[in-house]
């Protein structure tokens, strides 16, 4: 990219603000209500798995663990079911 060549128009800058407010800004974890349904949103990856408690698609509460030992070896159907048990352990 040559320099000057970049032109900031009000649509990029618009799109740039958005994308700083909601990198900048935290999810307000909100109590549970139990007459609503919760909901379980898990990620596994290689290392790790990360979990989300939302109910009417607000968060209720973030959990996140290291995978060690045996449980690296795991398949990634197993990982994820590991991480729905350990979301409903916690």
């Amino acid at each position: 990219m040559k320099k000057d060549s970049f032109k900031k128009t009000n649509a990029i800058q618009r799109a740039f603000e958005t994308i700083k407010d909601r990198l900048c800004s935290t999810p307000i974890l909100v109590l549970p209500n139990f007459d609503l349904l919760f909901e379980v949103e898990c990620d596994a990856s290689g290392v790790g798995i990360s979990m989300t408690l939302t109910q009417a698609k607000r968060p209720l509460s973030f959990f996140g663990d290291k995978l060690n030992g045996s449980r690296l070896k795991y398949s990634t159907c197993d990982k994820e079911f590991y991480a729905i048990v350990k979301v409903l352990i916690h």
